[in-house]
């Protein structure tokens, strides 16, 4: 059964895992923007200072899709890490589907909590 315990730990290990496997962002574009939608576990819109929206994909990230297993669960951490907070994209290029591929530095509280990628 997965406690409030279990489920912090879990969030924590993530965090820490990504934290480990963020590769420095050499020659990338930087985005700066808040997080205002999430498609999924590894999908999210940014809209920049000029009102714009931007899809991004987690570089190096491979969550569950809406309607599989545990798609809700990697959906629902996403936004509780991101939605609504300032954030940076350091990105290199966009995917087949337009998406800007790269790592998600949060802001939190004026505090970059780290990056989400692989």
């Amino acid at each position: 059964m997965l406690t409030p315990r279990l489920l912090q730990r879990g969030a924590l290990a993530l965090c820490l895992f990504l934290l480990l496997l963020a590769a420095p962002a050499s020659a990338a574009d930087l985005l700066e923007g808040r997080v205002v939608r999430i498609a999924d576990g590894d999908t999210l819109t940014v809209l920049d200072g000029d009102q714009i929206q931007h899809r991004v994909r987690l570089a190096g990230i491979d969550a569950p899709e809406r309607g599989q297993p545990f798609g809700a669960r990697a959906k629902q951490n996403l936004a509780r890490l991101t939605f609504g907070n300032p954030v940076e994209i350091r990105w290199h290029k966009p995917d087949r589907y337009g998406r800007l591929v790269g790592q998600v530095w949060v802001d939190v509280s004026a505090g970059w909590c780290g990056s989400m990628s692989g």
